[in-house]
């Protein structure tokens, strides 16, 4: 057993609370928790109990798909707190092979039994992957860009719609992109690169949305960065609760200006956009209107950042800071508390996803929480990040995760 005192725990109110913790759950939460048989007792004092985290949109590093690249951001996801994710299909190779399946289903699920698979919709550009097959496997999470063929994209919410699967899609119309590279604002004029325009997001998250409605699909759309598409996916919503708009937290930390000097650790997808859609998609924040925030987490090696610009890959390295962003960026300048912030990253991904006991510090529930201390700053000297020379707010003392799932 252990006991954790008086911490304060995120989603309960400021009062100091103590855990007990037995055989991977939360078996108790009071004060003065009696605790005799406990072989640890920890002073929370000044921590604050966050639930552990649930991210659904994490990558492996390079988009290289194997057990190396695997166990490491199992490892790394485990050291950040995050007890569970869905791991991004858009790998090399694609996760469709079922002897690589199998290995993925047996070892590696034995290994890291919090991991959830989601599989592409294609194979290849008009060519359906075998979804009835990767369901019957135990797959149930579908993924797929939204400016493919219309009709596959058709026939994707019916196999959905079969299946009871839920859909994941990424909004970008690549035609009305025009081989931009970043936001198409200023930033891009100064430094003579093609924009990327906010329309090809907007437009395309309009019309899923009115497919998610008319086929009865859970839809969550990825990654928004826009104003404009979270208003479109909360109008939605209004209509067909199973509908929810993700936003990362570097659209709400960060904008184009860090990708000033040709600044390639700061090139992702979506781009970061301008100053005014920040504070714009904060806006949106506080009015309630996004429902999960991600990591989005997608590492690159220097050999694919160290490159030119328009060459660079997209992506960022950005797990094992993702609460303590979240803390700077979010709670610390007041513009949500810790209860929405572990509604936002652990609870909402959790109900998503259909996960029991997960998501929240309850009697019953998985013990999976968070020691984090606020009182702690931290400079980033990681040159690989956007976030480099930025103080950081707040740090993880300690993880526990439930291995019983």
């Amino acid at each position: 057993m252990v006991l954790i005192k008086d911490a304060v725990i995120a989603g309960m109110g400021e009062a100091k609370q103590d855990i007990l913790l037995h055989e991977g759950k939360i078996r108790k939460i009071g004060r003065d928790i009696d605790c005799g048989a406990c072989f640890e007792v920890v002073d929370a004092d000044g921590l604050v109990a966050f639930p552990g985290i649930v991210d659904l949109n994490v990558r492996v590093q390079d988009d290289k798909l194997n057990l190396s690249n695997l166990r490491n951001l199992c490892e790394a996801t485990k050291k950040a707190g995050v007890s569970h994710f869905v791991l991004s299909p858009r790998t090399e190779p694609l996760i469709e092979n079922q002897t690589f399946k199998s290995l993925l289903a047996g070892e590696l699920k034995r290994e890291y039994p919090n991991l959830q698979l989601a599989i592409k919709a294609l194979r290849e550009p008009e060519k359906l992957n075998a979804i009835s097959a990767m369901v019957k496997n135990g797959i149930r999470i579908v993924q797929e860009n939204s400016d493919i063929n219309g009709n596959l994209l058709r026939r994707i919410y019916e196999y959905s719609k079969m299946h009871q699967n839920l859909f994941f899609v990424f909004c970008e119309n690549k035609i009305l992109n025009d081989s931009g590279v970043m936001n198409e604002g200023e930033v891009s004029f100064k430094l003579g690169l093609p924009g990327i325009s906010k329309i090809g997001e907007i437009s395309e998250v309009a019309k899923v949305a009115q497919m998610s409605m008319h086929y009865d699909v859970p839809t969550l759309f990825q990654a928004l960065s826009t104003r404009r598409a979270v208003n479109l996916v909360h109008d939605a919503k209004k209509r067909f609760a199973q509908i929810y708009a993700e936003v990362s937290i570097h659209h709400l930390a960060l904008d184009e200006r860090a990708c000033d000097g040709f600044n390639t650790y700061a090139k992702l997808n979506p781009p970061l956009r301008s100053p005014e859609d920040r504070e714009e998609l904060i806006a949106k924040l506080k009015e309630g209107k996004v429902d999960v925030l991600t990591a989005l987490h997608s590492p690159k090696s220097v050999i694919y950042k160290d490159v030119a610009f328009a060459d660079a890959m997209n992506g960022i390295d950005s797990i094992g800071e993702y609460l303590s962003l979240c803390y700077t960026y979010l709670v610390k300048p007041g513009h949500i508390d810790w209860d929405r912030l572990s509604r936002l990253i652990a609870e909402n991904p959790a109900k998503i996803l259909g996960l029991e006991g997960v998501g929240a510090i309850r009697e019953g529930y998985r013990a999976n929480l968070i020691l984090f201390d606020p009182s702690v700053s931290q400079d980033v000297t990681k040159k690989s990040s956007p976030y480099y020379q930025k103080r950081l707010d707040g740090t993880i003392v300690k993880v526990y995760i439930s291995k019983d799932v």
